[in-house]
């Protein structure tokens, strides 16, 4: 079988948000496509040093994070990354003190709480997660990325209809959404599917060589992007629309299933 690139989401994908593990069905497939020549790939909103257990267990080739911010290598070394500028940035700290919305900054050192943390619902389970802590850092004082530091994403939580009003028409960022009020805030035209296009050409390989999981909206960028998609069992709707197959649920097994239907392992 001719060499696939395999690009895997993490968070309902890989990752069972039911039982808090990678399950070893899944560990277990990927581990035999290695073995057969194929590409692994992680392509996570979650920061690079926030997939620990993923990284470790499955030991990917190439990993995009920060929902298409940040691309780098096995050997973590970078090769590209998008920068928020400041004055971007403080467009988000401005309308999230004038909102009481949830923000967080996401730098190379660490997630930067800077607003309502309490609104953002994802945060409680990667600050306990199993598959890999992310760096919390409260921040009050709103005031880290007027340092020297670079901003590589980030998320905001708040009414959506507000979101949009205010950012639709941005020239510089693009908001995915990843729930009914949180967004991934990026570079404008930075996505899962910009970046999975950049390690394409990183990598020499066609469109009809990449195949994709994924089970949420900010999928969706690299479902298109991608020659074949695949939808979990547990996606959400719009995702198994969209999707070529759709497999069977996260703790049903369905990345082996997956990677079975596609050829990429044998039963």
């Amino acid at each position: 079988m001719q060499q696939k690139v395999l690009v895997f989401d993490v968070d309902g994908t890989l990752y069972d948000m039911v039982h808090h593990e990678i399950p070893s069905s899944a560990i277990a497939a990927i581990k035999k496509a290695k073995e057969n020549g194929h590409i692994f790939v992680i392509a996570s909103g979650r920061a690079f040093y926030g997939l620990g257990k993923a990284l470790d267990e499955l030991t990917a080739d190439y990993i995009i994070s920060m929902s298409g911010g940040v691309l780098t290598n096995n050997k973590k070394q970078i090769i590209k990354k998008h920068v928020l500028a400041k004055e971007d940035i403080q467009d988000l700290v401005d309308f999230a003190n004038a909102h009481e919305a949830g923000l967080v900054l996401k730098f190379k050192d660490g997630m930067y709480l800077y607003q309502r943390s309490e609104k953002i619902n994802w945060l409680e389970g990667q600050m306990n997660s199993d598959i890999g802590q992310e760096i919390f850092v409260d921040c009050p004082l709103q005031n880290h990325h007027l340092k020297d530091e670079e901003v590589l994403a980030a998320c905001i939580h708040a009414d959506p209809k507000i979101v949009k009003a205010a950012f639709s028409q941005h020239p510089c960022m693009s908001f995915t959404s990843y729930c009914e009020d949180g967004f991934d805030v990026a570079v404008k035209g930075c996505t899962k599917g910009s970046a999975l296009s950049e390690l394409m050409q990183h990598l020499n390989v066609k469109r009809e060589d990449v195949i994709c999981f994924g089970d949420n909206y900010n999928d969706i960028s690299m479902m298109e992007t991608a020659g074949y998609s695949i939808a979990m069992g547990n996606a959400v709707a719009e995702i198994k629309e969209r999707a070529d197959y759709v497999t069977s649920s996260t703790d049903q097994d369905g990345i082996y299933k997956g990677l079975l239907h596609i050829g990429c392992i044998n039963d």
